[in-house]
């Protein structure tokens, strides 16, 4: 496949400022996750915490109760009225942190029920033993009304506990499974990360190092690499233009060489024809020079009126271009080709 290497940079470059932005989101959204599961864990066990209060308080106002019946000891007395104001406030508590949960909030109105005929029947144990009237308390006792109010209460009490252990442990499930979840994507963007990189890796090395290598030892060789193959079907975008653009440049600098060498025979061709005609011509000059010089010379001594100092200097003129025409051949004629 041929491609860009700044295409796939740009693409690697790309997936990892993603992968980070996803990586940074999942690690936010965990951390959330985590301390909303930690909101919710302690929210049950709290609620789960304030049941158990309400039994204890509850059975206290019980335990009270009994007491004075038992001693008419006003002192029993304290330990009721605090179980039974123990009990109020827990159960308005218990209303407040499940005010979410519709279930539980049905639950909690038949308890309120229950309870107020409880501390009704508690009151009335008591009123009927200041009065004076303990026969009517003893038969108030053997009726076991109290008795089934407070298994009705407890039943009531255990459901509402269940309720939110199930809730514990779903939510607890919840929690490792998104927590599951957030590893394995991380995990899975991460491995990704890793296969491109190896791909990034890759495609430098076989797309760009391992051509660009070939290009070297192929200038380095050059002319005597005869052959210009790389694989066009195997390179980046960059190398396989660089390649192209090489390759094209040698062309058109074969090109102007051999141009250079054409150009370079002819004008030697050229200059070889000059040379040979200067040659010609130097041995026309320096044969009509030899010649005129006994001219000269017979002339000087057939006409003695004529001036022996110009026929001097015509003689040494003829002698001088004689000797620089004979040099000029002589240097023509051994010139380097």
């Amino acid at each position: 496949m041929n491609y860009s290497f700044k295409s796939a940079l740009f693409l690697f470059i790309g997936f990892s400022v993603f992968a980070g932005i996803v990586n940074l989101l999942i690690i936010v959204s965990s951390y959330t996750n985590k301390d909303e599961h930690e909101f919710w864990m302690i929210h049950t066990y709290e609620v789960i915490d304030l049941v158990n209060q309400l039994k204890v308080q509850i059975k206290s106002a019980e335990t009270g109760q009994r007491g004075f019946l038992l001693t008419e000891d006003l002192e029993y007395l304290a330990p009721y009225r605090q179980g039974i104001n123990l009990s109020l406030n827990t159960f308005e508590a218990l209303k407040l942190k499940t005010r979410d949960n519709p279930t539980q909030q049905k639950r909690l109105m038949e308890l309120s029920e229950i309870l107020n005929r409880k501390f009704s029947e508690l009151e009335q144990t008591i009123q009927f033993i200041e009065k004076g009237a303990k026969h009517e308390t003893e038969k108030l006792v053997k009726t076991n009304i109290g008795r089934h109010l407070m298994e009705e209460i407890e039943l009531i009490l255990l459901a509402f506990e269940q309720e939110e252990r199930n809730l514990l442990d779903k939510r607890t499930r919840e929690y490792v499974d998104a927590k599951k979840l957030h590893t394995a994507s991380i995990l899975a963007l991460e491995f990704v990360h890793v296969v491109l990189i190896i791909w990034l890796i890759y495609s430098i090395r076989d797309k760009v190092l391992k051509p660009i290598r070939v290009l070297g030892l192929y200038i380095k060789h050059y002319p005597e690499s005869e052959k210009f193959e790389i694989a066009q079907d195997n390179n980046c975008i960059e190398v396989s233009e660089l390649a192209q653009g090489i390759k094209s440049r040698c062309q058109e600098s074969e090109k102007l060489i051999s141009q250079l060498k054409q150009s370079e025979k002819k004008t030697m061709e050229d200059l070889q024809a000059i040379t040979e005609l200067s040659i010609e011509h130097s041995r026309q000059s320096e044969l009509s020079i030899r010649n005129l010089i006994p001219m000269l010379q017979k002339h000087k001594e057939d006409h003695e009126s004529t001036s022996s100092k110009d026929i001097d200097d015509m003689l040494k003129l003829a002698i001088t271009a004689n000797a620089s025409v004979k040099d000029l051949c002589i240097y023509l004629e051994n010139k380097p080709k």
